[in-house]
């Protein structure tokens, strides 16, 4: 039998998602078209939300009809909550693969949704 006997540091320091108090966070509820995850940017077409997307791999974030934030996760054709508004850390976005927070932030900051 092989022991892994190597220190580990763990933390129960909580990682934040909302960055401030000072501008009001206003919520919505949709049906998500797709399996979104907590946190991630989603956009709205035909009144459903689905999560953003890297156009076919190309490093290209398709942002034409960005609604706003997911407050949880939920599976498709299921209600979840969404960020219109407010602060958050930009490091608690999850975003696809090829897509940074360079290309969301100002067209969230458009909606009034402001990262740091």
């Amino acid at each position: 039998m092989i022991m892994d006997l190597a220190r580990k540091d763990f933390s129960t320091a909580p990682e934040y998602f909302i960055a401030g108090t000072d501008i009001g966070i206003a919520k919505a509820t949709k049906t998500a078209s797709a399996a979104v995850e907590a946190h991630a940017p989603v956009l709205i077409e035909g009144g459903k939300v689905k999560p953003v997307a890297d156009a076919a791999g190309a490093g290209q974030a398709v942002l034409t009809g960005l609604y706003g934030i997911t407050a949880d996760s939920a599976e498709a054709d299921k209600e979840v909550p969404i960020y219109l508004t407010g602060e958050f850390f930009a490091t608690g976005l999850v975003l696809p693969k090829n897509v940074s927070v360079d290309d969301v932030e100002v067209p969230l900051r458009n909606l009034g949704i402001f990262l740091k």
